[in-house]
């Protein structure tokens, strides 16, 4: 599984300088929305355990 930035769109995890306006499903067209604080503590502890299977930097 590719990583997600923690500060990507809450909805599609697409950086903010590359999303413009995205489909997703269920939300639709959006343009980038700032993820929830949950969210941004999962991608942190996600990134932070891929990188001590992986031993690379991410």
């Amino acid at each position: 599984m590719s990583h997600v930035t923690p500060s990507a769109c809450r909805w599609c995890g697409i950086e903010t300088r590359a999303h413009f306006q995205q489909w997703k499903s269920p939300v639709g067209w959006h343009t980038h929305e700032p993820p929830t604080q949950d969210q941004i503590k999962a991608r942190m502890i996600a990134r932070r355990a891929a990188r001590k299977t992986t031993g690379s930097a991410l």
